[in-house]
């Protein structure tokens, strides 16, 4: 595939066809020297951020998931008992 470099601003780039931006999911990218030619590839992101990303793009099922475990009944129990247990343990720091 070619590409004509283009002046853009101070800087020249290429323009890359949307049909490989959406085949290899491209938002950033690595420019690599080879000596002999460059290699442009997808910029590998990290299991955190690949997470992070999910996370945003779900975050209204998360919280409502979030509401549903709060109110169960079972679940307020719970933390309810562990508050009673450990509820003055700021105090006891404090004196």
């Amino acid at each position: 595939m070619e590409a004509k470099i283009r002046k853009i601003g101070n800087s020249s780039g290429i323009i890359l066809p949307k049909a490989l931006i959406d085949k290899y999911d491209l938002s950033e990218v690595v420019i690599e020297d080879h000596g002999d030619g460059i290699m442009i590839r997808p910029a590998s992101k990290s299991i955190f951020q690949v997470k992070i990303e999910e996370a945003r793009k779900n975050k209204k099922s998360i919280y409502s998931e979030m509401e549903k475990e709060a109110s169960d009944p079972e679940t307020r129990s719970y933390y309810e008992q562990e508050v009673e247990e450990w509820g003055d343990i700021d105090t006891e720091i404090i004196e």
